[in-house]
């Protein structure tokens, strides 16, 4: 890295932060050389840099100031606007293809003119399940904890549907704090409490149920990009492997998976946590004792 670039680099990182706003002044050509004790030339470097990257602008009689980003409406460069158009990348593209380059092309912005909204890509996939969570709307508690775990199970699930990629951003070995979780958090550790009586009994229950929802929301992201390369559906995929399958698996030594071959298993990922949810709880209420 030039010293010109390591400079540029302090002016953008008090740009983004906030600590020099639109309109502010960006120190002069001067005031780097004697600040910064380099030669014009790289002085001047450091004001081309950070104009290439969209940051400033020259100004008659003003000098360089601090750019107002263009392209995109307006109501939309503010941080919750960008975490949304983020989204619907996501929701579009995967998460993978959420990149400060690609968010800053659908919001018509440089890409280092993201940063102002968005400190780092952590920051904004963060922020992208946070918002996500906060879609996320639970009916009013009945009392009745089967019921009430049911129905935030199943707006989980719905979420998970509405954005494949949602489930695979979720950690659950160092999940991350996330404000708009905690409601939804509460409800399932509520009534999971309500059943059992026991806080450290419901906790190992609520991180089963949720393993148990997020295993299958994981495979929706890779279902529709299969589906987009193959232009096959599960289904019609799995009846062109059905001769591999029996072949692998010959009917003398595995009668019951020729059996499930033979009839033919219609996938359905909303079967799956259906029959996955409804078990798990008839666990939980029999070990409950109702």
């Amino acid at each position: 890295m030039t010293r010109a670039e390591q400079i540029a680099g302090e002016y953008r990182r008090r740009i983004v932060s906030g600590r020099l706003r639109v309109g502010d002044a960006v120190p002069s050509t001067r005031a780097i050389m004697r600040d910064h004790g380099v030669a014009m030339a790289t002085a001047s470097r450091v004001l081309a840099i950070l104009q290439d990257d969209g940051l400033v602008e020259s100004t008659p009689g003003r000098g360089s100031v601090v750019r107002a980003p263009d392209g995109a409406d307006p109501a939309v460069l503010t941080r919750d606007g960008v975490v949304g158009v983020a989204v619907r990348i996501a929701d579009a593209e995967s998460l993978s293809g959420v990149s400060m380059r690609r968010l800053a092309a659908a919001l018509e912005i440089p890409t280092m003119a993201v940063y102002r909204y968005v400190p780092s890509r952590d920051d904004l996939e963060l922020a992208m399940l946070d918002r996500v969570m906060g879609e996320i709307v639970l009916p009013p508690a009945s009392g009745v904890w089967r019921a009430d775990l049911e129905a935030a199970a199943r707006a989980l699930w719905q979420s998970m549907v509405q954005h494949p990629w949602f489930a695979g951003a979720l950690s659950m070995t160092r999940p991350a704090a996330i404000p708009n979780a905690m409601v939804l958090s509460e409800a399932m550790l509520g009534s999971l409490h309500a059943a059992t009586g026991d806080p450290v009994q419901s906790f190992t229950d609520y991180l089963c149920l949720l393993h148990l929802i997020r295993g299958v929301g994981l495979t929706l992201e890779t279902e529709l990009a299969d589906r987009a390369a193959t232009g096959l559906t599960n289904d019609e995929w799995m009846d062109t492997r059905i001769g591999d399958l029996r072949r692998v698996a010959p009917g003398e030594r595995f009668p019951t998976m020729k059996k499930i071959i033979d009839t033919g298993y219609p996938y359905d990922p909303d079967v799956l946590f259906e029959s996955g949810l409804r078990r798990f709880l008839d666990g939980v209420a029999a070990s409950a004792g109702g």
